[in-house]
């Protein structure tokens, strides 16, 4: 039997073996335009995308180039993500 998982939203407990989100919230979600990650439609922006996006002026970890990615926690630039 697995183990239920309470809703951060409305707090019921489900099944996700049963259910990819919550059954309740379901109605609620949208999908992301960028990255086709669903969320509740009252959060502002994508928390998927959020986590993900390097914030504008960040320089990369190994060089001074403009960051566009995360590679294991670290801001990278294009050329240092492909290596």
């Amino acid at each position: 039997m697995s183990d239920l998982v309470e809703c951060s939203e409305c707090k019921l407990k489900f099944d996700l073996d049963v259910f990819d989100n919550c059954p309740d919230c379901e109605d609620d979600l949208i999908e992301c335009e960028v990255c086709d990650y669903k969320f509740n439609y009252k959060l502002d922006s994508c928390p998927n995308c959020d986590e993900n996006t390097v914030p504008k002026g960040t320089e990369c970890e190994f060089c001074e180039k403009p960051a566009v990615r995360y590679l294991q926690d670290n801001p990278v630039c294009e050329d240092h993500f492909q290596q």
